[in-house]
């Protein structure tokens, strides 16, 4: 024989080797023909998967490996499976064609953590208490979006006092950042609960201040979500990551149980009463057809205070973030780009005049305002990786299985850099949204425009945030010029790359403010 055991080895132990033998070549054949179904992908290394080719932004890295391994591609990190979904066609197989399959959410330690006992908008997995939560949410801060006239008496009084708080900057380098998150901060609140806080007031500080520390608490712990074992090390920043979620629920809790006291039923003074308004409708409409949700589930037992309460935390840390930090990029890209600041203010002063803010119903008139928004938005690709994600069931997708609750993640940035979608992808240029007339193209009609995500997790505050956004930056532009001339060279300079975290941020940055004088 070509091959034979050791003598010196007894038949019992033969018998051992060639069952052990025999189980293997099985494993090894179920593996290949199970995990061949998969999407291609980098190879890794044991314990650590293939985390180590992540690098700092992990959205152009995945950008660069779908070239290689093409759109929908898997690795291993630390000891999960991650599949990882680039360009549009397959983001919209997966979240609009398949968007039940792809709806979860990873059972990530972090998650489990910040989930307030299944509570959370963001972070609950895909459940009827979750779809429930999710479309009386949408429908309450598209309710009071369309609300123009509440709307702008709102964001009028919080334009006036972003206006003052940074004339009296004049002169000196400042970092917008801090005071786009008071401003922000302050219009979400008002918008949520009526709250009207000044930016001095310890409330507003302290409630800006959980909202940080949660995402740097998030981005701090992510490792535990890939390395299980760490959760049974002892780990302060775990601890004061739970204590953070704990306090920001009760610090919303308090308002809207004083919001609720005063409501009146049908009518609506900002987004809490909103909720309370679908609510009613809902269960008047549930109390004449019968259950009207999803599966049939009753509303009453799903959707108590907590619920609700839960929700809106998680809404108020998503507006405050993504309005915050576009605008600060919007200042970023406008001093880099001064021409398309000049023309920006152009445009404002033969619309608006030079005697009042910008308000809402002047929108309508200023394409390239709003044309410079969705370009912000498109170039930064705020959350360029969006919430990671999870299969509900085993799916396929481009002839690859999907197991069931497989972690993926979706690369938004792949598709707003896409240079089959859009030319010169890497250029800032508003205009792209403009046609030839100077007229608003629908920012839809591009097809890869996805800066709230898509399907069923797509972002319920983009309404509000399309509204508040560009009243913000309309009011900074015609109030005054922003540039970095006269700085001192330590505060010259701005990266346009970003810091990826929960959003991708701006570097700190530095500008000089120049107030727009009224006969200009």
């Amino acid at each position: 024989m070509w091959f034979s055991f050791p003598d010196f080895l007894s038949p019992g132990q033969i018998s051992v080797l060639c069952l052990l033998a025999c189980v293997f070549l099985t494993g090894k054949a179920i593996w290949r023909n199970y995990f061949s179904k998969l999407p291609p992908g980098p190879w890794g290394i044991p314990v650590i998967g293939a985390m180590f080719r992540l690098g700092k932004n992990p959205h152009i890295e995945f950008t660069k490996m779908a070239q290689q391994y093409g759109d929908v591609f898997s690795l291993m990190l630390g000891n999960r499976l991650v599949v990882v979904l680039n360009g549009l066609d397959t983001i919209q197989e997966a979240l609009v064609k398949h968007s039940t399959a792809f709806a979860g959410r990873p059972q990530l330690h972090t998650f489990k953590l910040g989930n307030r006992e299944g509570t959370s908008l963001t972070l609950s997995d895909y459940t009827p208490q979750w779809r429930l939560t999710r479309k009386i949410s949408a429908s309450a801060m598209q309710n009071f979006a369309k609300d123009k006239s509440n709307l702008e008496e709102k964001l009028l009084k919080e334009c006036n006092r972003l206006v003052f708080c940074i004339k009296q900057q004049k002169g000196k380098p400042f970092d917008p950042l801090l005071t786009f998150k008071f401003a922000t901060g302050n219009i979400i609140l008002n918008a949520l609960f009526g709250v009207n806080l000044s930016y001095q007031d310890e409330a507003i500080g302290r409630i800006l201040h959980l909202s940080e520390s949660f995402g740097k608490a998030l981005k701090s712990n992510s490792h535990v979500d890939f390395f299980p074992f760490l959760k049974y090390l002892p780990n302060k920043s775990l601890s004061d990551f739970v204590s953070l979620m704990k306090e920001s629920f009760d610090r919303v809790a308090e308002m809207f149980m004083q919001n609720k006291e005063s409501y009146t039923e049908g009518h609506v003074r900002n987004v809490g009463d909103s909720f309370f308004n679908v609510l009613e409708k809902e269960m008047m409409k549930e109390k004449e057809n019968g259950p009207v949700t999803e599966n049939t589930h009753e509303i009453a037992p799903l959707l108590d205070d907590k619920q609700i309460i839960s929700a809106i935390t998680d809404l108020f840390g998503g507006a405050f973030d993504t309005s915050s930090t576009t605008l600060t990029w919007a200042l970023a890209y406008l001093i880099k780009y001064p021409d398309i600041q000049r023309q920006l203010q152009v445009e404002l002063d033969h619309v608006v005049g030079r005697e009042r803010l910008p308000i809402l119903e002047d929108l309508a008139s200023l394409p390239l305002l709003q044309a410079t928004v969705y370009e912000l938005l498109r170039v930064t690709s705020l959350a360029p990786l969006s919430v990671p994600r999870s299969t509900t069931k085993e799916t396929k997708i481009r002839d690859f299985v999907i197991p069931k609750d497989t972690m993926v993640l979706v690369n938004l940035w792949s598709v707003h850099r896409d240079p089959g979608i859009w030319k010169d992808p890497h250029v800032f240029n508003p205009w792209r949204f403009l046609n030839s007339d100077g007229e608003l193209i629908d920012p839809k009609s591009f097809g890869g425009f996805l800066p709230f995500s898509a399907g069923r997790r797509k972002c319920p505050g983009e309404s509000l945030a399309l509204r508040t956004i560009p009243v913000l930056l309309a009011t900074l532009l015609h109030s005054f010029r922003f540039s970095q001339e006269g700085l001192s060279s330590v505060y010259q300079g701005i990266n346009l790359e970003g810091n990826f975290g929960l959003t991708l941020t701006p570097e700190t940055f530095y500008v000089r403010i120049e107030e727009r004088k009224k006969t200009e």
